[in-house]
C-alpha cells in the first residue's frame, strides 16, 4: 500500500512535535525528558484518525532526516500496536517509495529482527521520565496495517470534529476492546 506521510518528527530528533488539525500547523508539543532521539522519521497520515484522537502515525524508515510539515512517499510494510497512557496509539511502519535502496523491502521481516528490537525499545522507553506507561502489544503484517488505515480513514469521517477528550471516551465505550492492555 502506497500513501504519503506528512512529517511531524525528523530522525535522531529529541524534540517532539505535533500536527494540529484544527489550525492545520505544526508546533513544538515538548522537548523528550530523557536521552532517547526518534530512530525513524515520525509522522501523519491526514485523512486517518486513530483511536487515540490524533491522526494515524506513521514511522518512516529512510536514510535522510526529513523536516517537519514535508510530504513523503511511502509504502506501508506493517504496524506496531501499542497501549499509551491507557490510549490505543497504533504505528504504522514504512519505508520511502523514492529511494531505489528501499525497494526490496516489501514487509517486516525484510527490515530485520534487530530494526523491530529499536523501534519497540524507543516506544517502551521514550516516556518513562515522565511516569507515563506505554504497552507494546505487538507487530503486525501488512494486511493488517491497511485494515487499521482503512478503519481510521472511516473515523476520521465520522468523527474529525469531535473534541479529542468526548473521541476517546466515546470509543472507549462503544469500543472497549481497542482500548485494553
Amino acid at each position: 500500500m502506497k500513501l504519503n506521510i506528512t512529517i511531524e518528527i525528523p530522525k535522531n530528533s529529541n524534540v517532539k512535535y505535533e500536527f494540529d488539525r484544527k489550525t492545520k500547523k505544526i508546533s513544538v508539543d515538548r522537548i523528550l525528558y530523557g536521552t532517547e532521539v526518534y530512530p525513524h522519521n515520525y509522522g501523519f497520515i491526514e485523512e486517518a484518525l486513530d483511536w487515540d484522537g490524533d491522526e494515524l502515525d506513521a514511522l518512516v524508515i529512510a536514510n535522510q532526516s526529513f523536516l517537519p510539515g514535508v510530504s513523503v512517499p511511502v509504502r506501508i510494510i506493517g504496524a506496531m500496536e501499542m497501549i499509551d497512557d491507557n490510549e490505543t496509539d497504533t504505528k504504522l511502519i514504512s519505508v520511502i517509495d523514492c529511494d531505489p535502496r528501499f525497494k526490496h523491502i516489501n514487509n517486516l521481516n525484510d527490515l530485520g529482527e534487530h530494526t523491530l528490537k529499536e523501534i519497540k525499545n524507543f516506544f517502551e522507553t521514550y516516556k518513562l521520565l515522565q511516569n507515563k506507561k506505554v504497552v507494546i502489544k505487538g507487530f503486525h503484517d501488512v494486511k493488517w496495517a491497511e485494515k487499521e488505515y482503512l478503519e481510521c480513514v472511516e473515523l476520521m469521517k465520522q468523527y474529525k470534529n469531535l473534541d479529542k477528550d468526548e473521541f476517546i471516551k466515546k470509543m472507549q465505550k462503544e469500543h472497549p476492546e481497542k482500548y485494553k492492555i
